[in-house]
C-alpha cells in the first residue's frame, strides 16, 4: 500500500482528501504546519508528499520543500505542491518547479478537487515506477 503525507493547516481540505484517498488504497498521514510534516515525512518515509504553501507564514510550504530535499532519505521522494496564494496575493506570474527556488514535482492551484489530485498523485507514481523499471533493466 502506498504511503502519502498530507501536510495542510485546512482541517477540512485535509480531512476531504484524506477520505477520498484512503478509499483508493493509500495510506495517509496528516499534519498541520511544515514542522510536524517534516518530522512525520523523516519517521514514515512517504511514497509521496502533499504540501500546501500558506500554513503559519505565507512562504512555510516552499521552505518545508526545500527542506525536504536537502535531507537525503527524503530527497527522492515526489512533492505535490499547492496553494491558493496566486489567487490570494493576485500574483501577476504562475510558478514553475525548479532544483533550488522551488524543488517539486508538482506545482498545483487550488481550489482542486480530490478526483484531480487522485489523478495526479497516480500520474507522478505511475512515472516513478517506470523510471525506477528503466533504471533496473538498464543495470543502474
Amino acid at each position: 500500500m502506498k504511503k502519502i503525507l498530507l501536510i495542510d493547516d485546512d482541517t477540512d481540505f485535509v480531512y476531504i482528501n484524506k477520505v477520498y484517498l484512503e478509499k483508493r488504497g493509500y495510506k495517509v498521514s496528516s499534519a498541520y504546519s511544515g514542522d510536524e510534516g517534516f518530522e512525520l515525512a523523516r519517521r514514515e518515509k512517504p511514497d509521496l508528499i502533499i504540501l500546501d504553501v500558506m500554513m503559519k507564514t505565507k512562504t512555510e510550504g516552499f521552505d518545508v520543500a526545500r527542506k525536504i530535499k536537502r535531507e537525503k532519505s527524503l530527497k527522492d521522494i515526489p512533492v505535490i505542491m499547492l496553494t491558493a496564494i496566486r489567487k490570494k496575493e493576485r500574483l501577476p506570474w504562475t510558478f514553475e518547479p525548479d532544483e533550488e527556488w522551488l524543488p517539486v514535482t508538482e506545482f498545483l492551484e487550488k481550489p482542486l478537487s480530490p478526483q484531480n489530485l487522485y489523478e495526479k498523485i497516480e500520474n507522478i507514481l505511475k512515472r516513478g515506477k517506470n523510471a525506477r523499471k528503466r533504471e533496473n533493466s538498464c543495470g543502474g
